[in-house]
């Protein structure tokens, strides 16, 4: 027999192509990429609710304006922002008077004038059910 020599087979080194800084930075990929999509979407809801908001508050805004000038005018207790003569005064509340009763007597007449309809709509419907009921009457008596 021959003296056989076994030689090993090299065992191929595996060369690292990364460095650890790189595989730390592939392990949280995607952690970072979804925080980032999850703050782009906070932003997008946030103005969303801020272009629903906006008018609204532009609203209240300008009622505490009006509140404020409505305040204003009554500290200066009954003067007007304009001056008029006492008589031109009286006058007016002398017209807005009449405009107030001529108002009244308008609306009391046109619910009397709405009430009388609804009356008469309320007999029309009255009588011609009445007939209505006599005529099935009749006809009852024609088959029975």
């Amino acid at each position: 027999m021959a003296d056989v020599t076994v030689t090993p087979t090299p065992v191929p080194t595996v060369v690292q192509s990364t460095s650890p800084y790189w595989q730390w930075f592939e392990s949280i990929f995607w952690i970072i990429i979804l925080v980032i999509i999850l703050i782009i979407v906070y932003y997008i809801i946030k103005e969303i609710r801020l272009w629903s908001n906006t008018p609204k508050l532009a609203n209240i805004e300008l009622e505490k304006e009006k509140i404020n000038l409505m305040k204003a005018e009554m500290a200066q207790r009954g003067l007007p922002f304009f001056r008029v003569a006492p008589e031109k005064l009286e006058e007016i509340r002398k017209l807005d008077e009449e405009n107030t009763s001529l108002e009244t007597d308008i609306f009391a007449k046109h619910n009397v004038v709405d009430k009388r309809i609804q009356r008469l709509e309320d007999k029309v419907k009255i009588s011609k059910l009445y007939r209505l009921v006599e005529r099935i009457k009749d006809e009852e008596k024609k088959i029975g």
